[in-house]
């Protein structure tokens, strides 16, 4: 399980991941901490699914870009060619896939944010003017999105960081076997990607658990449940 969230800024992207890896074999289980990121020149993409995104992403990262024209039809071409390629390799590999897969790739390229899902009988990708969130559905992260994110294209990438990692971070406090760590990348309008240091995501990570303690305290507050006492009439 993973969960992504890419806000677009007024002045840029902010993508923010989380780290868990689970590989499911025959009879085990294996959990490492990863980066789900992958760069090429201009343009960044994080995947969320299983080896059938990894692959994708990796091939994305190393297509020659050069000759795809900066038209979002060619672009949005390119990207189901690569989802498509990648379902096409991975069922001749394995002798067949999960169909019923989620699999998810958000992608940062000239300025813009794309979803690829990749998928039969044809993958799909879409332009994303506002905001997107893949992987773990279940988390109330959508809906925290709907709530804050609205309207992040008019706001500063500066002011996005916290509430990007915060709704990732948020997905892993409930969803902990699923869903840990951060990274977030940070992609300035025109400019490349800046990876957040380690020690900023522990900073992020340090905020958003006094963010939850926080709003736990504000939901228990107490509150007078019984009815007021009816006023004292005084006698004339």
């Amino acid at each position: 399980m993973t969960l992504q969230v890419g806000l677009v800024g007024v002045d840029g992207i902010v993508i923010a991941s989380d780290r868990r890896l689970q590989k499911i074999e025959q009879y085990s289980r294996t959990i490492a901490t990863v980066s789900k990121f992958l760069e090429w020149g201009g343009g960044l993409c994080c995947w969320a699914g299983d080896s059938v995104s990894e692959y994708a992403a990796n091939v994305l990262s190393k297509a020659d870009w050069a000759d795809i024209p900066a038209e979002k039809e060619a672009i949005r071409t390119k990207l189901i060619q690569v989802g498509d390629k990648a379902m096409e390799e991975m069922e001749r590999v394995h002798g067949g896939i999960d169909y019923g897969a989620d699999r998810q790739i958000i992608i940062a390229y000239r300025d813009t944010l794309w979803m690829l899902e990749i998928q039969r009988p044809s993958s799909i990708a879409n332009v994303h003017l506002d905001r997107v969130i893949a992987g773990d559905m279940y988390t109330s992260a959508r809906m925290f999105s709907n709530l804050y994110a609205v309207g992040c294209e008019s706001i500063p990438i500066s002011r996005l960081t916290f509430l990007a990692a915060n709704l990732v971070l948020m997905g892993g406090m409930e969803n902990p076997s699923g869903v840990a760590g951060l990274e977030v990348a940070v992609i300035p309008a025109g400019g490349a990607p800046i990876f957040l240091s380690k020690e900023k995501e522990e900073e992020l990570t340090s905020m958003a658990e006094r963010f939850s303690r926080q709003l736990r305290t504000l939901l228990l507050q107490e509150v007078d449940y019984r009815p007021s006492p009816p006023p004292v009439r005084e006698l004339p």
